[in-house]
């Protein structure tokens, strides 16, 4: 539950609030004080929530659960090697690149996921106030989101260790000769899973992401090349520099990376071609010229007044003549959760089931 205030009678209710917005104005700066954010006037409050509030959810949520994601793949590729060494915590890979792999190679991207990334644009988000519908309980962030990372990782991990494995099998390459094409594989299939769920590419991520695969190999090869007695008796000097001089090394990196990703590919595209969600239908929005765009949202807030929320067909983009409209969301909306009059505008909280209404011509006045 979110509340907003002005003054300082409005204090003890802000703090009592799971968020709390602090109005600046006449009345003081006790509110603000108070508050976990600060706005200078009212009508600030619509972006506040239904942009900022959704980019802020959504980011939050996609960042935690890659989190998760990259320490269970990454860390399930030395569970898998205890089955054959005996469960003594031996690991095939040096350890000092197990702790740059998190510190530094794969730290920087999913920070900036979870800084940058715009799933739907803020134009889309206020004109379609109901995308903020899509974060809150039953939406697109719940137990089954996560867990279906999970068992994609437990997957990726295995691809990512037996492929190699089954490669080198009956082979006489040393502990390090066998870790070094997991730990790049790791790195790749990490890396491009995140590439697969940014929604908006920047420069700054392009050179992130270049960056962090240059960075692996440069400290690699650096490390490889001046630790010639770091673990006694096994050692990774000049391994990285051999493995890269046989093609067998670029087949495995290519051949696991791809099949580890190909499930993950193969859910979003299945996913958005069968059942798309409305966050992939403001998405196509976002790919619309802006005067059809706009023509689409005014034409939508047309049907706002009838029991359910109408949309149009988003890959056939309606033209002024066209009134065929289709549910924008599967479930039936009462008239208490969208009102007829274009210039209110309600914000649904399954938590509370509650409505809090705003009226535009407030905003205006302010």
């Amino acid at each position: 539950m979110f509340v907003s205030g002005d003054g300082a009678n409005d204090v003890n209710m802000i703090q009592a609030a799971d968020i709390g917005i602090g109005i600046s104005g006449q009345e003081g700066m006790q509110a603000v004080m108070a508050s976990d954010f600060a706005i200078s006037r009212f009508k600030h409050l619509k972006r506040l929530l239904l942009v900022h509030g959704h980019w802020c959810y959504t980011r939050l949520a996609n960042m935690v659960i890659y989190f998760f994601y990259k320490n269970v793949a990454y860390v399930n590729l030395l569970f898998w090697y205890q089955f054959f060494c005996g469960f003594t915590a031996m690991t095939m890979i040096d350890y000092w690149l197990m702790i740059f792999f998190n510190l530094f190679f794969t730290s920087t991207p999913p920070i900036l996921f979870g800084i940058f990334d715009k799933d739907v644009s803020a134009e889309v988000l206020q004109g379609v106030p109901e995308l903020y519908r899509t974060g809150q309980g039953k939406g697109e962030y719940n137990f089954l989101t996560f867990w279906i990372s999970i068992l994609d990782a437990f997957y990726q991990s295995l691809v990512c260790f037996f492929i190699p494995y089954l490669a080198y099998q009956d082979s006489d390459v040393d502990i390090f000769t066998f870790g070094t094409p997991l730990n790049t594989v790791a790195l790749f299939t990490i890396l491009l899973h995140l590439a697969i769920e940014i929604k908006s590419w920047t420069v700054v991520h392009w050179i992130i992401m270049l960056g962090s695969v240059a960075l692996y190999f440069i400290v690699t090869l650096a490390y490889s090349a001046v630790c010639v007695t770091c673990n006694p008796p096994s050692n990774p000097y000049w391994i990285l520099q051999s493995q890269m001089a046989d093609p067998m090394f670029y087949l495995i990196c290519t051949l696991s990376t791809v099949v580890a990703l190909l499930p993950r590919y193969t859910f979003h595209v299945l996913k958005n071609s069968v059942a798309p969600s409305p966050l992939l239908q403001g998405r196509q929005l976002d790919r619309m010229e802006p005067s059809t765009r706009d023509q689409w949202i005014k034409e939508w807030r047309g049907f706002r007044g009838g029991p359910l929320v109408k949309r149009y067909e988003l890959s056939d983009p309606p033209s002024p003549t066209r009134a065929t409209p289709v549910d924008f969301f599967t479930e039936s909306l009462t008239d208490a959760d969208f009102m007829g009059d274009d210039n209110s505008l309600n914000v649904i909280t399954d938590n509370h089931h509650r409505a809090v209404q705003y009226d535009d011509n407030l905003f205006r006045k302010l």
